[in-house]
């Protein structure tokens, strides 16, 4: 019993880990200032760098096949969905920021 307990205990700690992104920002994209969308950029890049670090051998990966090994897939189909909705969201960004000929 202590050890199932221990166990997820432990699961839930590197659920925590997990990248988390969430593609909208605070007020609608047409509104951003060219200097806002370049933080969007960046905030958005800054995800997509986090969830690719921890897809593969990761540290979480081995610490998840370790305690428990669907975790593995979990994590990385976490990782996966934060990478393309961070490369949606740049993409978007990118367009708004031609379209309102933002300088770099």
């Amino acid at each position: 019993m202590n050890r199932l307990l221990l166990l997820g205990v432990a699961a839930l700690s590197l659920a925590s880990c997990a990248p988390r992104f969430n593609p909208n920002s605070s007020k609608p994209d047409a509104d951003l200032s060219c200097t806002e969308i370049r933080s969007e950029i960046t905030r958005a890049n800054s995800a997509r760098n986090e969830a690719a670090n921890n897809r593969g051998l990761s540290g979480q990966n081995v610490a998840w096949a370790i305690l428990f090994l669907p975790g593995v897939v979990a994590n990385e189909y976490t990782n996966d969905r934060v990478q393309k909705a961070a490369d949606a969201r740049i993409v978007t960004l990118n367009r708004l920021f031609v379209s309102k000929k933002c300088s770099n």
